[in-house]
C-alpha cells in the first residue's frame, strides 16, 4: 500500500527572497562625509582607496548623471567611526587629484528629530472656527 509521509511532515520552506537594495551604508552620526570636486573619471572603488588609510570605509559613492553615466563630481564617503572621518577631513581636504584640489567636509546632520518643527508658520487659526457650512436635504414630498 502507498506510504504517506509521516503527519506533519511539511516540505523545506522557501529561501527567503533577496533583500532590497538598500541606500549607501552609513556610519555614525559625524562619520560620514561628503567629498567635492573629484575628478570625472573617479570611481567608487578609486575613492574608497582613497580614503581607506584613515579608517574602515564601510561605503565610498560617487554620485553619476543617471541619464549621462557620467560623475558628478562628488561623493560620499562613511566612516564606521567619527574619528577617522575627522582625520580624513584633515589629510584629504584640500588635496590635490590630477588638477583638482578636493574638497572633503562633514555631511549635514539634520537635528535628530527627522520632521519639522510643528511651529512653522501660523498654520494654527486663532480665535474659534467657523462651522462647517451643510446643505441640509430637502424632505418633501415631491409631486
Amino acid at each position: 500500500p502507498y506510504m504517506y509521509p509521516p503527519y506533519g511532515f511539511r516540505p523545506p520552506p522557501p529561501p527567503p527572497p533577496p533583500p532590497p537594495p538598500a541606500r549607501p551604508r552609513e556610519g555614525p552620526a559625524g562619520a560620514n562625509l561628503f567629498i567635492y570636486h573629484l575628478p570625472h573619471d573617479l570611481t567608487d572603488a578609486d575613492l574608497a582607496t582613497a580614503f581607506n588609510p584613515f579608517g574602515n570605509v564601510i561605503s565610498a559613492k560617487v554620485y553619476v548623471d543617471r541619464n549621462t553615466g557620467e560623475s558628478k563630481g562628488f561623493g560620499f564617503v562613511s566612516y564606521d567611526s567619527v574619528i577617522s572621518a575627522e582625520s580624513a577631513i584633515e589629510q584629504m581636504n584640500g588635496f590635490q587629484i590630477g588638477n583638482k584640489r578636493l574638497k572633503v567636509q562633514h555631511k549635514r546632520v539634520n537635528s535628530q528629530q527627522q520632521h519639522p518643527s510643528p511651529n512653522m508658520g501660523p498654520m494654527q487659526h486663532r480665535g474659534p472656527m467657523p462651522p462647517p457650512m451643510q446643505q441640509q436635504p430637502q424632505h418633501g414630498g415631491g409631486g
